[in-house]
């Protein structure tokens, strides 16, 4: 389920939520963010309001499961969720994250589903705490075909020992 952000909304959550995020960065944040969809296998959409500082959210930042968007001047953070909420052709699937009424209001209205920023961090922090879920795939797997199946192989797709090299 992709997720949209209110990133101020969450930065300020944050902030509050734990002293060892007192003096964070939105960067930081996003950093954090990416984290967690990369542990979920999932990708979020973060909106600040304003410009994009100088010098901040390079390129490399969250290329992979977080977007950095800036509303610009003249719009807030709030409208661009509301649009990407109304515009989304799935919205069933989505996650909203955002402690702001009018974005609650318009994520249950296309039944997506809204968290505040305070349970998104809260699911965040426990998603952290617990190890990665390792694959349990039989060791057969990484280690190879045992002497002898390459040719039984071949042979069953029509292919001679010669054709290999």
């Amino acid at each position: 389920m992709p997720f949209l952000i209110d990133g101020y909304n969450l930065y300020h959550a944050l902030r509050k939520y734990s002293e060892e995020w007192a003096d964070t960065i939105p960067q930081a944040m996003c950093q954090w963010i990416e984290k967690d969809m990369n542990r979920i296998g999932d990708w979020a959409i973060v909106v600040f309001d304003g410009t994009r500082p100088r010098g901040s959210f390079s390129q490399e930042d969250g290329e992979k499961h977080v977007s950095v968007l800036f509303s610009g001047g003249g719009k807030d953070a709030d409208s661009i969720l509301v649009s990407l909420i109304q515009k989304n052709t799935a919205p069933r699937r989505l996650i909203v994250v955002s402690s702001d009424n009018r974005l609650r209001t318009a994520a249950r209205r296309r039944k997506a589903t809204s968290l505040s920023a305070n349970e998104y961090l809260l699911a965040m922090s426990r998603r952290q705490e617990k190890k990665p879920v390792r694959s349990r795939e039989p060791r057969e797997k990484h280690q190879g075909l045992v002497p002898g199946q390459t040719s039984q192989w071949m042979e069953l797709f029509g292919f001679e020992p010669e054709e290999l090299d």
